[in-house]
């Protein structure tokens, strides 16, 4: 039986249908084509899209996530975002990337991951902005929006750009953009 913490929240990758090839080929072993993935994300960025599953308002020194790694230094917002290590997101990138939100037309805002990134989500500390249950955050998209990009994004935690890419596993819904 599948829990509800395992399918719940949307889970959408952007990519163009050449970054998409380029991803199939590196998978493949295509050194070349791992390359030029990486080399295309100005001009051709990946989003990452997931959804917040809900926030809670939190005082002073509260733990977040396994092994309490983050502690709240003020009264803040967590928000429950629905990706984890078991759809393939490294779990180093708790404590050490950032997300973006917007409102509606609004410009985006980062929001560091905080706490330990566990199977089914990780926790981002919102602090005042305004996110609510049901919308998305950006992992990584497209800097020319205000987000982060993947490449700065990989390189926050260790990883190149295409291996973040290719971990993602089938519970995270690829969507070819053109």
């Amino acid at each position: 039986m599948t829990s509800e913490s395992q399918t719940a929240g949307t889970r959408v990758l952007h990519l163009s249908s050449a970054q998409l090839a380029r991803v199939s080929r590196a998978l493949d072993g295509d050194e070349a084509a791992a390359a030029e993935f990486d080399s295309a994300l100005s001009s051709d960025p990946v989003r990452l899209l997931v959804e917040v599953l809900s926030t809670k308002s939190v005082p002073a020194g509260s733990g977040v996530s396994y092994g309490h790694t983050f502690v709240t230094q003020h009264p803040t917002v967590l928000a429950r975002v629905a990706i984890g290590y078991g759809h393939g997101l490294p779990r180093k990138a708790g404590n050490r990337a950032w997300v973006t939100w917007s409102a509606a037309g609004g410009p985006a805002v980062r929001l560091p991951i905080v706490g330990r990134v566990a199977m089914d989500e990780f926790v981002v500390d919102v602090g005042r902005t305004p996110v609510e249950p049901g919308q998305l955050m950006c992992v990584f998209g497209d800097s020319d929006e205000g987000e982060v990009p993947l490449g700065d994004w990989a390189a926050a935690i260790g990883e190149s750009p295409v291996s973040v890419i290719a971990c993602l596993d089938r519970r995270v819904t690829r969507s070819v953009v053109e």
